[in-house]
């Protein structure tokens, strides 16, 4: 520590005594901060505080990973100012400067070389740096610089290098670049340009290297090979293009580029067939054209390009047959990635291939069969094979087990592969795998040993004691799959020996007994699967190890158990996806599942449940607000276990009445599915919250109470079932808003009123209301005026034809005593009553003097009020004309009101 301060005390004496000299200056990482530490604790600070003593004498200046706040950006670019300043390189790369680039950069005419790579940069590009007409080298990239590329950057006709890649730049490729005509290194790439190539680019005659992947360009793929063709295409030997929305097709012009080394045209819109020209780029080496629309036969002249290292045409629509003429002079291949094509290969049983150095091949939608290819055998240094949905319907050959060992990554699934596996074994390494699922082998389960192990959707028979239990040390399996076989007996107790595991799948067996206590061992599993077995007892309490469960499926089992018990025991944190369906499980649903926050699936169905839904519901936030963040933002529902690609998996979840198997769009799922349980109490309001829910399902359970009033709020829903309930009062208007609902079934209740009015519930079958008191449509019942049922007597459906004449005829003998009887309660008293008698006469005769009096003094106000208000309508006829207008158009008003408003009422009644 001493040495270090005495070498910048020393390095600071020089500064300032010898200012005039020429010096070059690197303080990177560690150096810098001793200096630092030097400053805070009062030592001669000038080093750091005042660089403006000694930088404008400073040729080169290095401050790499420094994390530099303490010489902010803008008193660094300001040393220059008001002064000639000599310095010809500046490195300021990987700081943390958070700051923008100040125009005071242009101040700095000397520099020839400015890094400012990785540093935070934020904000635009100053047009300022077209100043720095010495610079032979720039480099902005890695920061977060925004808004278009300044035009002036034309200015720097010194320009060998130019990067700017990382950033979020906008707006198009600047014409002036095509004045940097001694630029040999171009790399715009992953920003946000657009507009495509500038037709200027045929002026960098010196460009060797072009790299623009991950931008808009929207540009035809031969627009850009005219702009490229003359000098450029000359010299031009990296010319990387991926994912910049090209469309058109390859054509001929290609073959102009015969220096070209790495063709880079992967993830566009490029359509048609791979010209024939390719096989004249005798110089490439890397060749990527996957995610295309490329189509025809792979041309005979792509054997001939010997120097061919890296060839990628996966996930096109290439076809026809592939043979020895295809790779004939493909000596120097090492990976050959052609998966998701239509292609055959058709070679020599005993072919010797002349890729003998080749270390990945995936021919994956290959025709390859019907037998395992023997030229795999001669591949010596050969690590990852995919041969998945290649037609291949042979056994594995004696000789494959050996090969295996070689073998880092296999995939033979998808075939109709068969027979029995003594042993495979991939290399030791840490993300080795083994996927031979979706095929037809059968007997014992073989010994594998890989780190991610796929066996699923096969014939393997018998017990699992053998695979599990006869391990004598801990392996690194993260991925077990065993799912969708015909394996029985109990789940081992001994999975001491595999703590690595991140995925267990034993779905679709024929398992019985208990879940072992043993897997609560297991405590870095991410995801379960049990279902679809004969599991019964209770779920062990040992799984609350597993804290970082994420799905646990133990659905269509036996399995019982008061589920408040486990459920009170666990904290699943990180719990996506918990389906227990079709069991055996009683007790009220605990407030603790509430806890599982990020549940983006919930299946509770078919058990014995009871009490009331908890009101802490709408703590799902992934059913709150669809963000996908909780496994990806993608479709799938994926897991990084360190194989050769994310683990993924489907699901069957109850949906619109049927199950459904999800897996591409699983993570898109929101569901609850509490149905064919014994639930009472209300719906809670707080489920109207769920506005990224797709599914609720709360069908044959007890619940009583009304429809929450703001389920209209649920704007996602796709499918809502209350079904066979006990709810009563009407169905609530905000109902009639849920657009995107596909199935609704609210029949078996006790509803009553009218049906919301709206093209939504009205487009629903009547059974989707059946056995309520609801009226309206789409059912066939009317309701009058005042929303109730009809009363008796008037015209219903077919059914209601018995009882009608039956209530007619009470009615219609109800009349007759109703009159006699109310006629004499009137008349009785006044015929054989004198003292009523006189009474009601002396009633009759007060009421028609106050009458009269009314009459008359109301008559004369309205004489008195008609004539002002007609007066001048008889003698004056300009008021006369505008009255009868007025008139008119009210008139007009009205009929249009009418003939609107009856119409809607006659369509809305079914009249």
């Amino acid at each position: 520590m001493e040495a270090l301060m005495l070498a910048a005390l020393k390095v600071r004496e020089k500064l300032f005594y010898n200012s005039s000299m020429a010096l070059k200056i690197l303080l990177t990482g560690f150096l810098l901060g001793i200096v630092m530490r030097i400053a805070v604790n009062g030592l001669e600070s000038s080093v750091i505080i005042s660089p403006t003593m000694f930088l404008s004498s400073i040729l080169e200046l290095f401050l790499r990973m420094s994390i530099m706040p303490l010489m902010p950006a803008v008193t660094m670019m300001n040393i220059g100012r008001g002064r000639h300043s000599e310095l010809e390189l500046l490195r300021l790369s990987h700081n943390e400067l958070l700051d923008g680039i100040p125009s005071a950069i242009g101040n700095f005419t000397s520099l020839n070389s400015l890094d400012l790579t990785s540093s935070n940069f934020q904000g635009a590009i100053p047009s300022a740096i077209g100043n720095l007409t010495s610079l032979n080298n720039l480099d902005l990239s890695g920061n977060k610089l925004e808004g278009a590329i300044p035009s002036a950057i034309g200015n720097l006709t010194s320009l060998n290098n130019l990067y700017l890649s990382g950033n979020k730049l906008e707006g198009a490729i600047p014409s002036a670049i095509g004045n940097l005509t001694s630029l040999n290194n171009l790399d715009l790439s992953f920003n946000e340009l657009e507009g495509g190539i500038p037709a200027s680019f045929k002026n960098l005659c010196k460009l060797r290297f072009l790299d623009l992947v991950s931008n808009n360009l929207s540009q035809e793929i031969n627009e850009v090979f005219e702009i490229l063709s003359g000098c450029v295409s000359n010299g031009i030997e990296v010319l990387s293009l991926s994912n910049c929305q090209l469309s058109g097709h390859l054509n001929n012009l290609l073959g102009q580029f015969k220096n070209l080394d790495s063709l880079h045209l992967s993830r566009n819109s490029i359509a048609h067939q791979i010209p024939p020209t390719l096989g004249v780029l005798n110089s490439l080496t890397s060749l990527s054209l996957s995610n295309n629309k490329l189509n025809g036969s792979l041309p005979i002249g792509f054997g001939a390009l010997e120097n061919l290292v890296d060839v990628y045409i996966s996930y096109n629509s290439l076809e026809g047959e592939v043979s020895e003429i295809h790779f004939a002079n493909l000596t120097n291949l090492r990976y050959f990635d052609a998966s998701h094509n239509q292609l055959i290969l058709r070679v020599n049983p005993h072919w010797i291939p002349p890729f003998q150095l080749v270390k990945s091949i995936s021919l994956r939608s290959w025709d390859v069969g019907p037998q395992l290819p023997r030229w795999l055998r001669s591949l010596k240094h050969l690590v990852f094979l995919d041969l998945s949905n290649s037609k291949i319907s042979s056994t594995l050959p004696v000789w494959f087990s050996d090969f295996s060992l070689r073998l880092s990554n296999l995939n033979l699934s998808h075939n109709q592969l068969h027979g029995k596996i003594p042993y495979l074994s991939s290399t030791n390494d840490l993300y080795s795998s083994i996927d031979l699922s979706s095929n037809k082998f059968n007997g014992p389960l073989p010994n594998v040993s890989s780190h991610w192990i796929d066996l699923s959707d096969n014939l393997y028979s018998g017990s699992l004691f053998t695979f599990l239990c006869q391990r004598t040390h801990d392996v690194i399996t993260m991925l077990l799959n065993f799912g969708k076989n015909h394996l029985s007996g109990e789940i081992p107790d001994c999975w001491m020996n595999w703590k690595s595991l991140r995925i267990l799948k034993l779905n679709d067996n024929y398992f019985s007994g208990k879940i072992p206590s043993s897997i609560g061992i297991l405590s870095d599993l991410w995801y379960l699967n049990l279902r679809n077995n004969t599991l019964f007892g209770e779920i062990p309490l040992s799984l609350e190890h597993c804290k970082e469960l994420t799905v646990l499926q133990l659905d269509e089992n036996r399995l019982g158990g008061n589920i408040s018990t486990w459920l009170e025991n666990q904290k699943f944190s990180f719990m996506v996806i918990l389906n227990l369906r079709g069991n055996q499980f009683y007790g009220h649903i605990p407030t603790e599942l509430c806890g599982m926050t990020y549940l983006q699936i919930l299946d509770l169905a078919n058990n014995s449940l009871s009490g009331t839904i908890p009101t802490c519901i709408n703590n799902f936030i992934e059913m709150v607000n669809e963000s996908h963040h909780a496994m990806g933002n993608q479709g799938k529902i994926s897991f990084a276990t360190g194989g050769p690609s994310l683990f993924s998996d489907s699901s069957s979840i109850m949906t619109k009445g049927k199950m459904i198997e999800y897996s591409t769009n699983l993570n898109f799922v929101r569901s609850i599915d509490l149905s064919n349980n014994k639930l009472s109490g209300a719906i809670p309001e707080e489920i109207t919250r769920l506005e990224a829910l797709h599914s609720l399902n709360l069908s044959h359970n007890l619940l009583s109470g009304r429809i929450p009033e703001e389920i209209g709020n649920m704007k996602a829903l796709e499918s809502l079932d209350f079904s066979q309930n006990q709810l009563f009062g009407e169905i609530p208007p905000s109902m009639s808003s849920l657009t995107f609902l596909s199935r609704l079934n609210l029949s078996n209740n006790k509803l009553s009123g009218i049906i919301p009015s709206g093209t939504q519930l009205q487009g629903f079958d009547p059974s989707s209301f059946s056995d309520n008191k609801l009226c309206g449509l789409p059912l066939s019942k009317n309701c009058n005026v005042d929303g109730d049922m009809p009363p008796i007597g008037i015209e219903r459906g077919e059914e209601d034809k018995g009882s009608k004449s039956f209530a007619w005829f009470y009615f219609y003998v109800s009349i007759a005593p109703g009159f006699v009887i109310g006629f004499w309660a009137v008349m009785g008293p006044l015929v054989f009553n004198r003292r009523w008698r006189h009474l009601y006469f002396n009633f009759l005769d007060n009421l028609w003097d106050k009458f009269m009096v009314w009459y008359y003094v109301n008559f004369a106000r309205f004489v008195k009020g008609f004539w002002a208000v007609m007066g001048p309508l008889v003698f004056n006829r300009r008021w006369r004309h505008l009255y009868f207008n007025f008139l008119d158009n009210l008139w007009d008003k009205f009929m249009v009101w009418y003939y609107v408003n009856v119409a809607r009422f006659v369509k809305g009644h079914g009249l």
